[in-house]
């Protein structure tokens, strides 16, 4: 073959060669720049939670991304009941969803009568029942 052509292939492979790679960085560069763009405050779909023992109260919003429901006063939303665990359960907002956890409490976690064993979807006007409690849940 002659050295010439063959030295005009590796040349044109060589080019092609830095070419896609400067197109994958490109590529990279311009998402990495649109995904700091995109990303601002970050909101929550509001969760209203109302139990049996807030007859008399209003029921509470939260717009964070996690709620803990427990017996513990430092809990977002504290219930007091003997039944209830100090950290009896979690509500988490990932995935553009709201989920429920049981936090291994002694008298477990229910969503509408279904026992929670992992990580549930809730979903708007579902009722939670967490030892002797229900709690009711609107998301907004």
């Amino acid at each position: 073959m002659n050295p010439i052509l063959v030295f005009l292939l590796r040349l044109l492979l060589l080019l092609l060669a830095y070419s896609f790679v400067g197109w994958i960085a490109f590529s990279i560069f311009t998402d990495l720049r649109q995904g700091s763009a995109k990303s601002g405050p970050v909101s929550f779909p509001l969760i209203t939670l109302s139990s049996e023992l807030d007859e008399g109260s209003n029921p509470k919003q939260f717009s964070m991304s996690q709620v803990t429901i427990g017996r513990d006063p430092a809990s977002d939303y504290p219930v007091d009941h003997p039944t209830i665990s100090l950290r009896h359960c979690r509500l988490s907002f990932h995935n553009k969803q709201w989920w429920a956890e049981d936090l291994e409490s002694t008298n477990g976690s229910y969503l509408n009568n279904s026992q929670i064993d992992s990580p549930t979807v809730l979903t708007d006007g579902d009722e939670m029942r967490l030892g002797e409690i229900c709690i009711k849940i609107h998301i907004n």
